[in-house]
C-alpha cells in the first residue's frame, strides 16, 4: 500500500461505530487525523448538554485513528478527557489528533476537540499499546 494514511482514512468510513455515531475521517497523515461528529439529541445529558462520554469516545476514536496512520495494529491503554466548556446538542465538533512519542511498543497521543466556532472544548491524552505491523491483510471488504 503506498499511502498508507489515505488508506486508513478510507477505512475508517466503513467502520460499523464511526459509521453509528455519523464520524467523519475528514484528513489523515503520518501520525495525525482530523475528525468530525455532527451532536444528536440522543446524546443528552440530564442538562440538555451532549454527554462527556461522547467527547470522551470522540478523542479515543481521533488518537486511534491517527496512530493507526504509523501501519500499526493498536489497542488503547488509558485515555483521560478533560472538559472546558458545554457541548450544545446542536454542534458539530471537530478533533485533531496528533502523535507525541512513539516507542516500540507504546505510543502517545494529544488530541483536541473544537465547537463550530473553533472554541477548544475538550482535550485528551491517549495511550496505546502497539500489537505489531498492520497490513491489508487485516481488512476484510465490506457490504454496503
Amino acid at each position: 500500500m503506498e499511502n498508507w494514511p489515505e488508506y486508513i482514512k478510507k477505512h475508517f468510513a466503513t467502520v460499523p461505530f464511526f459509521e453509528y455515531m455519523n464520524v467523519t475521517v475528514m484528513e489523515t497523515s503520518h501520525g495525525q487525523a482530523k475528525l468530525k461528529i455532527p451532536m444528536k439529541p440522543q446524546y443528552a445529558n440530564t442538562y440538555e448538554i451532549v454527554h462527556g462520554g461522547i467527547l470522551a469516545a470522540l478523542v479515543d476514536m481521533a488518537g486511534g485513528v491517527a496512530l493507526r496512520t504509523l501501519k500499526v495494529r493498536i489497542l488503547t491503554i488509558e485515555t483521560s478527557t478533560v472538559f472546558f466548556a458545554p457541548v450544545m446538542l446542536t454542534e458539530e465538533l471537530v478533533a485533531e489528533a496528533q502523535l507525541v512519542q512513539q516507542g516500540r511498543k507504546i505510543l502517545h497521543a494529544d488530541i483536541n476537540v473544537y465547537n463550530s466556532q473553533n472554541e477548544m472544548v475538550a482535550q485528551g491524552k491517549a495511550i496505546y499499546y502497539v500489537r505489531g505491523e498492520d497490513s491489508e491483510e487485516y481488512y476484510l471488504p465490506q457490504e454496503k
